[in-house]
C-alpha cells in the first residue's frame, strides 16, 4: 500500500509566487480522469498532467463534458472569499450541498451601519432615499438595543463576562437587522458546484447576483477553464405558473394565514414512518447476517423486547459526541413544517443534506426575541416591521423581486423539511446543545421530543452534545 498526497489547498497568494500557468488544479483532474482508461500508475498520470497542460485541458473538457462525468470536476476545489453580498443573497449561495461556509456571525460581530443599496435604484430618488432612511432606521434600533440588552444583562447576569455579555446582546438585537445587512463568507467549492451555483445566480433577477455571478466566474475561469461550461440561464426552473392554467386558489395577496400562525406550533410532524424502532435494529443485524431482508425484519419483529432492549444499549455502548449514529438510521425518514425567523432559518440552512421547500409569500408577522420585551422595543419592533413590509409593496410590480431586501431577520420562514434519522441526530447533537442560540435550540427539542416518541429505542440518544455525560450516566 501506498498513499502520496496529491495536492492540498493554500493561500493564493503563496500561489502567485510560483508564476507557473501550470499552479491550477485541473491538471488533478485530469490525471485522476485518467485513472479509469489508463495502465500508468497515478503518479506517472499527475506528472504528465503538469507537463502537458492544454492536454490535461482537453482531457477535462472531453471527460466532464463531452462523455458526461461531470464527477472529475469535483476534483478541482477553489477557496474563495466572497466580501460585501447582502444577506438576502446568501439564501441562493448557500444551497448548495457539497460546499462549505463559514460567514460572518452576526450573533458574535457587532454589525455598523452597512448594507446593500440594489442597483435597481441608481435612477429612482422616490425608492432609493426611503429604503436608505428605513434601513438607516433600522441599523440604529439595532444599536439601541444592543447597548439596552447589555445594560440589562450586567443588572440580570453579573456573572456573565464582558464579551459573553456581549455576544448574548447581539444574538437578539440582531433580529431587527435587514436581510441587506452586508456580510462576508469564506468558501469551499468544487467546480462542478461551482458551476451549478453559477448558474442559480444566473436565473436571478437581482443585480446583485449578476454581479457576484460575473466576478466569480471570472476569477475561476482566468485559472481552471477547462471546468467552467454551462453557466448561463437555460431557462429551466422546474416550477409551475398557476394563473396560467387558470386556477390560483392557492395563491393568497393579501396572506391572511400569517396573520393566524401559531408559533407554539412552530413545528409540526407531518409524516412519521411506521415502525421504526424494528427497521433500524433489523437494518443494523442484516449487514452482520445471512438472512434476506425480509427475513430478517420478520425475525426481528417476533424477537423478545428484552432481547430487544439488549440489543439497542449494545448499538450505543460507547457513543461519544463527535461519533455518528451507524448509516442503518437513514432509512428512516421524518417529514416536518416548520415555522422560524429569518435568524433561525440563517442556522437552520445550513443542514443541508435534508430536503428542504421553502413557502413563498411575505410574512407579516415576526419573530420577537422575549428580551426585547424586557426594554419596552416590541412594540417599536412591531411598527417598524409594518413600515418595512409597506415600503416593500409599494415597490413597482416589475421591481417586486426585490422583496428579500425588505425583511428582516424577525421575518418569518416557514419550510417543508425532510430528514433521515441520521442527521436529525446530527442537527439535534449541535442544535439542543446548552450553547445553541436559543430559537434553535426550542425547534431543535420540540423536534427530539417528537421522535422519541415515535421511535424511543432508535430515538433514546437524542440530545445535545452538553446532555452527553447526564444522558451515559
Amino acid at each position: 500500500m501506498k498513499v502520496n498526497v496529491a495536492g492540498y489547498n493554500i493561500d493564493k497568494g503563496l500561489i502567485d509566487k510560483l508564476n507557473s500557468p501550470v499552479a491550477t488544479p485541473e491538471l488533478i483532474s485530469a490525471a485522476y480522469a485518467r485513472i479509469s482508461r489508463s495502465n500508468k500508475s497515478i503518479e506517472d498520470l499527475r506528472k504528465e498532467a503538469i507537463t502537458e497542460l492544454e492536454k490535461a485541458r482537453k482531457t477535462n473538457t472531453n471527460i466532464i463534458f463531452e462523455m458526461g462525468h461531470s464527477s472529475v470536476a469535483e476534483h478541482a476545489v477553489f477557496n474563495i472569499d466572497i466580501l460585501g453580498i447582502s444577506r438576502a443573497l446568501t439564501e441562493l449561495v448557500q444551497r448548495s450541498r457539497i460546499a462549505s461556509y463559514t460567514e460572518k456571525s452576526q450573533r458574535y460581530v457587532t454589525f455598523g451601519k452597512d448594507y446593500i443599496v440594489p442597483k435597481e435604484f441608481a435612477n429612482r430618488p422616490k425608492l432609493k432615499q426611503p429604503y436608505k432612511q428605513m434601513m438607516d432606521t433600522l441599523f440604529e434600533e439595532y444599536e439601541y438595543c444592543f447597548n439596552a440588552l447589555n445594560e440589562l444583562y450586567k443588572e440580570t447576569k453579573p456573572e456573565l463576562k464582558n464579551r459573553q455579555r456581549e455576544c448574548l446582546a447581539k444574538e437578539d438585537a440582531r433580529y431587527i437587522l435587514p436581510l441587506s445587512t452586508k456580510t462576508q463568507m469564506g468558501m469551499t467549492i468544487n467546480s462542478r458546484s461551482l458551476e451549478n451555483l453559477l448558474r442559480r445566480l444566473s436565473k436571478s433577477p437581482l443585480k446583485e447576483a449578476a454581479e457576484l455571478k460575473d466576478l466569480l466566474f471570472k476569477s475561476v475561469y482566468a485559472i481552471a477553464p477547462s471546468l467552467i461550461r454551462y453557466t448561463e440561464d437555460d431557462n429551466f426552473s422546474g416550477i409551475v405558473n398557476l394563473e396560467k392554467v387558470g386556477f390560483t386558489d392557492f395563491l393568497q395577496q393579501e396572506l391572511p394565514w400569517v396573520k393566524e400562525l401559531d408559533m407554539e406550533n412552530k413545528l409540526n410532524i407531518i409524516h412519521t414512518p411506521n415502525n421504526i424502532d424494528d427497521t433500524v435494529l433489523a437494518a443494523i443485524i442484516y449487514q452482520q447476517g445471512e438472512l434476506s431482508w425480509n427475513e430478517t425484519k420478520e425475525t426481528v419483529a417476533h424477537l423478545p423486547k428484552i432481547i430487544k432492549r439488549q440489543l439497542w444499549n449494545q448499538v450505543f455502548t460507547n457513543l461519544k459526541p463527535w461519533h455518528k449514529v451507524p448509516r442503518a438510521f437513514e432509512l428512516i425518514d421524518f417529514s416536518f413544517e416548520i415555522t422560524m425567523s429569518e435568524s433561525c432559518w440563517a442556522q437552520f440552512k445550513r443542514h443541508r443534506y435534508c430536503t428542504i421547500i421553502q413557502k413563498g409569500g411575505s410574512a407579516l408577522a415576526t419573530k420577537i426575541p422575549p428580551s426585547i420585551k424586557k426594554i419596552n422595543r416590541d412594540k417599536i419592533w412591531s411598527d417598524l416591521n409594518t413600515q418595512l413590509i409597506r415600503l416593500g409593496s409599494s415597490l413597482p410590480p416589475k421591481l417586486a423581486y426585490l422583496s428579500p431586501y425588505f425583511r428582516t431577520n424577525a421575518s418569518l420562514v416557514t419550510i417543508l423539511a425532510k430528514m433521515n434519522l441520521r442527521e436529525i441526530y446530527h442537527f439535534v447533537r449541535l442544535r439542543s446543545d446548552e450553547n445553541a442560540q436559543w430559537e434553535i435550540r426550542e425547534l431543535s427539542q420540540l423536534m427530539a421530543k417528537q421522535v422519541k416518541n415515535a421511535a424511543p429505542q432508535a430515538g433514546l440518544w437524542l440530545c445535545g452534545k452538553s446532555e452527553f455525560p447526564k444522558q451515559s450516566s
